[in-house]
């Protein structure tokens, strides 16, 4: 789709270690963020909090987006689990956007958070 902007990427992570992406959505019609596996097939969204959009993420005061991707709920806001993954896929896209923000992402003791 020519309107739709993908930014795909792979996550490893240690039992103590989470991932922090940071990034301001741009106005879109739609956004959303997704944890998937190896082969990009979405992890079990039934019964586990694997992804965020547009209508359910928390904003920050200033329009920001942090997601914290974890094995376990850090108790912190947009928590993505990765439903005992060590490893596998992300998506994050926007459609129709105005532009197109760069994430930040790093991979933090889970402590820290």
């Amino acid at each position: 789709m020519p309107h739709i902007a993908y930014y795909h990427g792979y996550f490893e992570l240690a039992d103590d270690e989470a991932l922090v992406i940071d990034v301001t959505p741009p106005d879109c019609d739609y956004w959303n963020f997704q944890l998937n596996n190896h082969w990009m097939e979405s992890l079990d969204y039934r019964y586990f909090p694997i992804t965020v959009n547009k209508a359910s993420a928390k904003l920050r005061d200033d329009g920001s987006l942090r997601i914290v991707v974890s094995a376990r709920d850090p108790g912190k806001d947009n928590w993505i689990d990765t439903c005992g993954h060590a490893r596998g896929t992300m998506c994050l896209r926007w459609v129709r956007a105005k532009d197109h923000p760069q994430p930040t992402c790093e991979v933090v003791k889970w402590s820290s958070l």
